[in-house]
């Protein structure tokens, strides 16, 4: 038995010589290659297969729960609140259920359990907790948007069933943004002490008027271009400043929210 395993361990050692061997002349580099593609194959075609059955399931959850509720809706008669209830949450579903079957996103629903806003903490972080973490496949830096398909802000931090979502009007919360005027304008949002947002780094010679429209530029790798943020209400130019201030007041209030919903990327 002593005999057999050390012609074993003798075999090992010498396949083992014979690869470093072959991998200091460079005679494995088509065969790393070869399997590195493989290996890039498999994993670009599961994460698509994931991608589809999250989105499956997101959709056959929402349209399961549209159902529910309108059924809910069809037996109770009595409770004024609760209908009013019911009503609210079907539509807010039926936002969402709208909303990604036109834009085809991959997407995952959430619930607001935590609303620092709500508790009256200091308004310049404004930050929320969502029922949904690592364990569902949520990452910092995914975009989170509102029933209507506002841009609310983004992935934070993520714990195994918990996230934390960064509001776009919290102070530390940056978004690449573009803007809908001639120039084509593209800056960085970032949180205006939690009461609007600001746009920065935009040039004193681009023309920006009030009313115009900031969305996602689509230049952050998770978050896609074209995700509406909030409208232009101030623009102020200094003299010896480069840059130009632009004040933009968001298209939600956080206040409001009670569920969200965390786009996938493909």
């Amino acid at each position: 038995m002593i005999k057999q395993n050390k012609k074993i361990y003798k075999i090992i050692l010498a396949v083992l010589g014979l690869l470093i061997f072959l991998n200091i002349f460079g005679w494995l580099n088509p065969a790393n290659r070869f399997l590195g593609s493989v290996v890039n194959f498999f994993t670009f075609k599961i994460r698509k297969e994931t991608n589809e059955i999250i989105k499956k399931e997101s959709r056959d959850d929402l349209l399961k729960k549209i159902e529910n509720l309108e059924f809910q809706l069809a037996e109770e008669k009595a409770d004024s609140s609760l209908l009013n209830s019911l009503k609210i949450e079907n539509e807010q579903f039926r936002n969402f259920f709208n909303f990604f079957e036109t834009t085809k996103y991959n997407y995952l629903l959430a619930d607001i359990v935590w609303n620092d806003n709500l508790l009256n903490f200091s308004s310049i972080n404004q930050n929320l907790i969502i029922n949904r973490g690592s364990r569902q496949g949520l990452y910092p830096g995914l975009a989170v948007v509102s029933d209507s398909g506002v841009l609310i802000g983004k992935v934070l931090e993520v714990e195994e069933n918990y996230s934390k979502i960064c509001l776009a009007n919290n102070s530390f919360c940056r978004l690449a943004v573009s803007l809908n005027n001639n120039d084509k304008s593209s800056g960085l949002a970032e949180g205006n002490l939690g009461l609007s947002i600001r746009v920065n780094f935009i040039a004193q010679n681009e023309v920006i008027d009030t009313g115009n429209i900031v969305f996602s530029s689509g230049l952050e790798k998770d978050i896609p271009k074209g995700l509406y943020l909030g409208e232009v209400v101030n623009v102020e130019k200094k003299e010896n400043d480069i840059w130009q201030e632009i004040i933009v007041e968001p298209f939600f209030t956080s206040k409001n929210l009670s569920r969200i919903a965390v786009i996938i990327p493909e």
